[in-house]
């Protein structure tokens, strides 16, 4: 039997077992797309198979083989359970229920190229939607004590190396809400994301924000006593709105004539408004000097 015919009945059995697996459940749908990125080594082990054909080392031929059935079963496994259940082309959801042990929520976000939106708040401790024609996030939860771990991280769009690249006109590729009465410790990375966060109504303690090249719109509220805000980011485009009821101080030397002009004062690096030292409800913000455009402003 050649390499070859070898080759090609070793990738119609593992389909078959792939399907298998998938239509009794053990497997998800996420590992296709997994699949689809991974399949350029599929054309390095034919050029190897070829290579080694009819010399003394024959065997590597066969090899190969090998190495495509249990590396095509390796990815689809770690796919399947390290990944949301939905594929590429459908819209999913993850919810998980308010769980009165729970008293601090910390939410770790990668986007990677992923734009996000978060808006109002609910009765769940989080609730996702996840558009289709989009990777779907990998999600881990945990809890320890009282205090709750989700961590979301995103992953590109290219295929094949960048040859294929899916996009859709709708800028919303994650929503995310979460819980109105659990305290929300958030981090948030992505570049070039468009990231619009309306955390008004939920119980925002802090936000570390890490985004270059991103749009960023940021609306706070005043549910929690005091919050810690930092954003950093190389030429985004940054808009920030803060409660007129709280008391406001803004770390950010780059910006400083800016906010005297909107009617913060100076105190060394840092600007406040008039009620930060009388008011009960106070927002510390630190900002980057690398923004291609800022503002600010009260509601």
């Amino acid at each position: 039997m050649t390499p070859a015919r070898l080759r090609w009945g070793i990738i119609l059995v593992q389909i078959g077992v792939l399907i298998l697996l998938r239509n009794f459940g053990v497997l998800g749908d996420n590992f296709w797309e997994d699949l689809l990125i991974w399949s350029p080594v599929l054309l390095i082990a034919i050029g190897v198979e070829k290579i080694f054909t009819k010399s003394k080392l024959q065997f590597i031929s066969y090899a190969t083989s090998a190495f495509i059935f249990f590396g095509g079963l390796a990815i689809a496994f770690t796919s399947s359970w390290s990944a949301i259940d939905g594929g590429f082309f459908s819209e999913v959801t993850y919810q998980r229920d308010y769980d009165p042990e729970v008293k601090k929520l910390h939410a770790r976000l990668k986007l990677k190229e992923t734009n996000l939106t978060i808006r109002d708040s609910g009765d769940d401790l989080v609730y996702g939607r996840f558009d289709k024609f989009t990777r779907k996030p990998r999600i881990q939860y945990d809890l320890e004590g009282s205090e709750a771990t989700l961590s979301l991280t995103g992953q590109r769009h290219s295929y094949l190396g960048g040859v294929v690249k899916v996009n859709i006109d709708e800028s919303q590729d994650w929503y995310l809400r979460f819980s109105r009465d659990i305290p929300l410790d958030l981090e948030c990375t992505g570049d070039g994301s468009d990231i619009h966060l309306n955390l008004s109504t939920t119980p925002l303690s802090r936000l570390n924000l890490e985004a270059d090249e991103a749009r960023i719109y940021l609306k706070l509220g005043d549910m929690e006593p005091l919050v810690h805000v930092v954003i950093r980011g190389e030429d985004s485009k940054v808009r920030l709105r803060i409660p007129v009821n709280v008391g406001l101080s803004v770390l950010a030397p780059g910006y400083g004539a800016y906010l005297e002009k909107i009617g913060l004062t100076s105190s060394g690096d840092t600007y406040v408004n008039e009620s930060f030292d009388s008011s009960q409800t106070k927002v510390e913000i630190e900002l980057d000097d690398r923004f291609d455009t800022f503002s600010l402003d009260f509601f």
